[in-house]
């Protein structure tokens, strides 16, 4: 008779754990689907500002040489009968780096942007001539050098997205740079001797404008970076420095040079 009592309570202990579980189980709702974040988006839109450094080589390093007299036996006279060289290679080389600022506006897959920058360079060349060939004993030597100092550029640019991360442009417009080019003559048998006139060393500095031409890719490899590597052809003209001589004539010497310089660089840009 004291079995029923204990077999209901059993099965009422049963019957309320089941009630908690499942309460419990109710309790444990799945979590909510979070989406995941949306892409980034890619904009080449707006102004950038970045740096670059590269190496640039010169072409065009023909110099070369004309002269005048006044009586005998002066420079022209010595390009005449092959004391001095009427053309020589002086070419340099050398490394430049610098500051971009540009602005882009796009349309689609095309971009179109404006870009300036100012790059110091660290470019010399120079080259020694003795002449043996000459009538003199000791012969001429003269002596030529050239230098870039450093070069500003503002172009306008083209480009279109293969991606859009990508882009692929072509660049040109103005360039200006700081450009060196000097000559010497030395002739020791010369009466006076040449390096003994102050006139007969000489060196030009100007600030030469010209014009550029090239192109890169860059790549933005975040919303707001990217990369850049590009070619530039710059030709900043003509440029020359003259020698004078005076033994009682007076003579000239006249070095000439195109400047043409070619330029491999690579950047990066932050892009507001």
């Amino acid at each position: 008779m004291h079995r029923l009592p204990v077999a209901v309570i059993a099965a009422v202990s049963v019957i309320a754990f089941t009630q908690v579980a499942s309460a419990a189980d109710l309790a444990r709702k799945a979590p909510a689907y979070t989406p995941p974040p949306p892409p980034p988006v890619y904009s080449w839109a707006g102004f950038y500002i970045g740096g670059n450094a590269g190496w640039l080589g010169s072409t065009g390093n023909t110099v070369t040489n004309t002269g005048t007299d006044t009586g005998t036996g002066g420079f022209g006279t010595g390009l005449t009968n092959g004391s001095l060289p009427q053309s020589v290679n002086v070419d340099y080389s050398g490394f430049l780096g610098g500051v971009q600022v540009g602005y882009n506006w796009q349309s689609g897959s095309w971009v179109f942007g404006l870009e300036g920058d100012v790059d110091w360079a660290s470019a010399k060349g120079s080259t020694t001539v003795v002449n043996l060939t000459g009538p003199f004993n000791p012969p001429i030597t003269s002596f030529y050098h050239r230098e870039l100092q450093w070069l500003s550029t503002l172009r306008g640019r083209v480009g279109i997205t293969a991606t859009p991360t990508f882009l692929l442009y072509a660049t040109g417009g103005l360039a200006v740079g700081q450009t060196k080019i000097g000559n010497q003559v030395v002739c020791p048998n010369f009466g006076p001797a040449c390096e003994s006139e102050p006139g007969t060393t000489n060196t030009n500095s100007h600030t030469k404008a010209g014009w550029t031409v090239g192109g890169g890719v860059e790549w933005m490899f975040a919303p707001h970076w990217s990369l850049k590597a590009e070619y530039l052809y710059v030709d900043l003209g003509n440029q020359n420095s003259t020698v004078t001589y005076n033994y009682g004539p007076v003579s000239t010497l006249t070095s000439s040079v195109n400047n043409r310089e070619n330029i491999v660089r690579g950047g990066i840009n932050y892009h507001f």
